[in-house]
């Protein structure tokens, strides 16, 4: 929810001069940069910003498409099909309740997390506040209480560059939560780049003091993820289209048995298969 104090506090991506406020638009007032407000949203982007798309996952990222204007039905699919949620969430770890606090989610997509959230996208989705290059932010430095990035660091190419930023524009001792993937098939959303270990995810948050990391997403996702991927792949013969008919099909069907990942995920050597990590970090 961008209010009328954090639009008089923001920056411009070009030159770090203050912005300005009217009505449709902000204008910096060192280079007359200016940045468009429609539907609610503001538009800070470069004119050199792109997104570089895969064809991996055509069928299902036009679904997406499709549903993330639904964005009460896409957060229905997105529970009941996507990878267990056994792990702390943002909620759990983080006290989201302050109103005086400014918490910024980066990646959002359509998902609210709480009403008093800044969602950032590169997308204009529904619920999404700001339109913006999360590796280039409007934000002062030592400017956010809390960053919430979940899910999105594999799909970026350059994410050490959006760990900078998100040390640059966190408050002293203001708090981080990252999850990432670890055992999971190729997921293009637009692309796919990486993965982490627990050990190599604490290595990759080293500029701030580690709160808890632990599982967010249990064994039976990472199983099922490969799982279905191999059958789908087994029995396309190498048609792309059946080959994505075939893995929606089987993650429907197989969905039920991640119910098995609030019991294991307890065990210790869970994390050895897990699907993914959550951290949760302060600035030091």
């Amino acid at each position: 929810m961008l209010n009328r104090q954090i639009l008089n506090n923001l920056i411009c991506i070009k030159c770090s001069g203050l912005l300005n406020v009217y009505d449709n638009k902000l204008i910096c007032r060192e280079c007359a940069k200016e940045y468009q407000i429609t539907n609610n949203k503001l538009f800070i982007l470069n004119e050199d910003n792109n997104i570089e798309s895969t064809k991996n996952d055509f069928i299902f990222n036009e679904f997406k498409k499709i549903f993330k204007k639904h964005h009460q039905i896409f957060n229905i699919l997105y529970y009941l099909f996507g990878a267990s949620f056994v792990g702390k969430n943002v909620g759990k770890c983080i006290n989201c309740k302050d109103k005086n606090k400014i918490i910024v989610n980066l990646g959002s997509g359509v998902r609210m997390v709480k009403d008093n959230i800044i969602n950032i996208d590169f997308s204009p989705y529904n619920n999404v506040d700001m339109v913006a290059d999360i590796a280039n932010l409007p934000f002062p430095n030592n400017s956010i209480d809390v960053v919430v990035i979940e899910s999105v660091l594999e799909h970026v190419p350059k994410h050490q560059a959006i760990i900078s930023e998100i040390k640059r524009i966190l408050k002293s001792e203001g708090f981080v939560y990252v999850t990432v993937p670890f055992v999971a098939a190729f997921h293009s959303s637009p692309n796919d780049y990486y993965r982490w270990s627990k050990e190599g995810f604490r290595e990759l948050m080293h500029d701030f003091e580690e709160v808890e990391c632990g599982i967010r997403h249990g064994p039976t996702s990472a199983m099922l993820s490969i799982f279905n991927e191999w059958l789908a792949t087994l029995f396309s013969f190498g048609s792309k289209y059946l080959h994505q008919f075939l893995l929606i099909l089987f993650t429907i069907i197989s969905s039920p048995l991640k119910i098995l990942d609030y019991l294991i995920s307890k065990f210790p050597s869970a994390q050895n298969i897990a699907f993914g990590f959550y951290y949760i970090g302060k600035k030091k």
